[in-house]
């Protein structure tokens, strides 16, 4: 979760919080704390761990399409993982609100008629909860080729490595 600094003064913390809702959640730094943005990068090194481990859990043998992956988190990080999941702007994600109290945001496994694409799309009922945009709900930009067909467009031989999305995660194909 984010660190909201060292405040001792009740009037210090309703300053920062009334520059905060000016300047917007996601850059505005606390003073000795962070901004959402610093919450968002290790959202970000959260998430190419969460990838690097279903690449090795796959290559132990396990069956991701049974596997479920549960995440507790707090309402800000939460925000920040759906927008670097499903990559929103800082302004969705600004408009965005946090759940209630232990309420439950799942994201559903999709699948193409023809099993080639897989992309995660977050359920309507906890999109609307969060206050996000019905186009908040699935990826933006939903890989539209399958990674068999990547090979070609990179130059690749299978196994090889390549940096595919342009994050700096490393896919094997």
């Amino acid at each position: 979760e984010q660190q909201f600094g060292n405040f001792q003064n009740v009037q210090e913390v309703i300053n920062a919080k009334s520059e905060r809702h000016r300047f917007g959640r996601f850059y505005y730094r606390f003073p000795s704390g962070e901004a959402g943005l610093d919450v968002y990068s290790r959202v970000s090194s959260f998430i190419s761990t969460l990838v690097r481990d279903c690449h090795q859990y796959k290559h132990n043998d396990y069956d991701l399409e049974k596997m479920n992956v549960v995440i507790i988190t707090h309402g800000l990080t939460l925000r920040l993982f759906l927008m670097r999941w499903f990559q929103f702007s800082v302004k969705e994600f600004e408009q965005s609100e946090n759940p209630g109290n232990a309420e439950l945001t799942i994201l559903n496994k999709k699948c193409s008629a023809d099993g080639r694409h897989k992309w995660y799309e977050l359920e309507p009922n906890a999109r609307r909860a969060l206050n996000l945009p019905d186009s908040c709900g699935i990826p933006k930009n939903v890989l539209l080729h399958s990674l068999r067909d990547l090979e070609d467009d990179f130059g690749q031989e299978d196994g090889e490595e390549d940096d595919i999305t342009g994050t700096g995660d490393k896919w094997h194909y």
